[in-house]
């Protein structure tokens, strides 16, 4: 596999994303979850077919697209970011396949319920269908959190930790992505580069209500030990519209995509081939 293009996007706010496989014809976008990047999309890209061209967005406040000022990142903001995405990559081409983990994946589905035109299917990985009083308290709790920055690349990656830290992630796939994931300050130390503000301290959708109303074709993929997409919610959803449909991954857990990147690549691939038919 070649390295990635990377691209801009002019616009408010600027946008930043990466290419693979520029001459396939067949178009699937990535987006990745809160305070990740564009890059979390890599080892995946390894792994895939390369009939595909993959687009993986940094999306607003996030890798290196623009922050959003006046704040701004609600599902609703980064739906309508990604239709403008998607008129950019494909404006007389055919309509893409979009996927989401994670906050993606809740961006993912506010999109295709809004944007149900400029889309071929919607696939959310690992996604809050419901929440609990613990997880609301944690998101609030995440809205406060200052940053933190560190003197050194080397002490900044040292430090770099997934949020859950679980699932058995290889060191030098977590050492690729918070590489990645740092950016120098105005004063020369190291920091995550996203905006704190984009923790709503919720997750600023009802996520049920969306999935009843999406009418193209959606893909909810479970990872086996999640925490965060229970077994019962996905399984509801997937029954609240005949247009979902419902895959779970054995043995992994929410950073799914970074754990086996190769079981979420056929996931894909399987879903977009019915879908171009």
């Amino acid at each position: 596999m070649t390295a990635p293009h990377s691209h801009l996007l002019e616009g408010s706010p600027r946008l930043h994303y990466l290419e693979w496989n520029p001459d396939a014809s067949r178009t699937i976008v990535l987006l990745h979850g809160n305070s990740a990047n564009a890059w979390w999309w890599e080892p995946l890209a390894r792994v895939i077919a390369p009939d595909y061209r993959l687009l993986a967005l940094d999306q607003r406040g996030h890798g290196d697209s623009e922050w959003a000022r006046p704040v701004a990142y609600s599902p609703a903001d980064y739906a309508s970011d990604i239709a403008r995405f998607v008129q950019h990559i494909a404006p007389n081409a055919e309509k893409p396949v979009v996927v989401g983990h994670s906050m993606g994946g809740l961006n993912v589905l506010a999109f295709a319920r809004r944007h149900p035109e400029s889309v071929r299917g919607a696939m959310a990985i690992d996604v809050a269908v419901t929440s609990s009083r613990g997880r609301d308290r944690y998101l609030r709790r995440l809205k406060g959190l200052p940053v933190v920055t560190y003197p050194d690349l080397a002490t900044a990656k040292a430090r770099y930790r997934l949020m859950p830290k679980e699932g058995g992630i290889p060191d030098e796939v977590v050492l690729e992505i918070a590489e990645r994931s740092l950016a120098r300050t105005d004063e020369g130390r190291w920091t995550l580069k996203f905006d704190r503000e984009s923790f709503l301290g919720g997750d600023g959708l009802e996520v049920l209500e969306t999935i009843k109303e999406i009418r193209i074709p959606t893909m909810l993929v479970r990872a086996g030990h999640s925490r965060i997409m229970s077994a019962e919610a996905a399984e509801h959803a997937r029954a609240s519209n005949p247009l979902t449909q419902l895959v779970t991954i054995a043995d992994a857990h929410h950073h799914v995509i970074l754990e086996k990147p190769a079981e979420v690549a056929r996931v894909i691939e399987e879903f977009a081939a019915r879908l171009y038919r």
